[in-house]
């Protein structure tokens, strides 16, 4: 699939879906640095491949966020397709967010991977469209619907720090985590 297949083909789930925008980050559940090859989302249905950077998409616009580490490849790897760079942390340049809020019509229906944002993150989406009445849906995962040959989750063992390195032992840190839940 091109760029611009992939991009149709998540419009057609939106729709599905009844999704007004649908918004992508550079995140997987565990909001690591850097994710596997499965949670390469925003890569994959862009085109962009820089390690951070925001897509949001509508039936009528598609764009990605970026900062200024990657202008240039930004410009390089969407040129051709329909996805309009957008560079972040300059003068009068919406972020993201601000560009939802200016953008979207009142009762829209934003939607996202909901496992792929935290707590705080849906928060300040929450915060910020809230005057628009603006519905927030986490519950789609549109990326699966359309990524056919996507890359399986990672089967790596898992492994525990050294308590040098972690601060506390597991144990320690489970009955810390009992402790608040508690209060």
């Amino acid at each position: 699939m091109t760029t611009n297949e992939k991009l149709s083909a998540l419009r057609a789930a939106m729709r599905a879906h009844h999704i007004d925008a649908y918004i992508i980050p550079s995140a997987d559940p565990h909001q690591s640095e850097y994710v596997a090859d499965h949670w390469k989302s925003r890569a994959w249905i862009s085109g962009f491949t820089g390690s951070a950077g925001t897509v949001i998409v509508t039936q009528k616009e598609a764009h990605v966020w970026v900062d200024s580490r990657y202008f240039i490849q930004g410009e390089m790897q969407l040129r051709g397709t329909d996805f309009e760079l957008k560079k972040q942390k300059i003068p009068h340049a919406p972020e993201h967010i601000l560009w939802l809020k200016n953008h979207l019509p009142d009762h829209a229906k934003l939607g996202f991977d909901g496992r792929l944002f935290s707590v705080g993150q849906v928060g300040a989406l929450a915060k910020a469209l809230s005057k628009k009445n603006i519905e927030l849906d986490g519950r789609h995962d549109l990326i699966s619907e359309i990524w056919k040959d996507r890359p399986p989750l990672p089967q790596d063992p898992i492994f525990e720090h050294d308590v040098k390195f972690a601060g506390a032992s597991r144990l320690e840190k489970l009955e810390t985590v009992r402790k608040k839940m508690q209060e």
